[in-house]
């Protein structure tokens, strides 16, 4: 089924008045919000250029998966859970032994 870009953002915006939000929402504003919701969820980068017809990684990479706020605040859980408290082992044992040859 074919829908001309005309159809679709008149659909939307007659959802959008429905609703509380106040910005003006594209089909492109979903696209990106789609995209950053696959690489929060860990989703492998082939399998998000598929999705929307990627041919070129760098695309993807630079225009599409920015940081988002739920990433940033869940990178030192990902890395304790990984890795466990062995960074804070190690700088710890360097402290107590370079103490020693002091």
């Amino acid at each position: 089924m074919f829908f001309d870009s005309k159809t679709v953002l008149n659909r939307m915006d007659r959802l959008i008045q429905s609703t509380n939000i106040k910005k003006r929402a594209t089909p492109h504003i979903f696209r990106h919000t789609y995209i950053n919701m696959m690489a929060e969820a860990k989703v492998d980068l082939p399998t998000i250029m598929q999705h929307v017809g990627h041919e070129d990684i760098e695309t993807t990479m630079k225009v599409y998966t920015h940081v988002t706020n739920k990433m940033k605040k869940d990178d030192p859980t990902k890395v304790t859970n990984l890795y466990g408290n062995i960074l804070w082992t190690i700088i710890w044992n360097a402290i107590i032994y370079s103490s020693y040859s002091v």
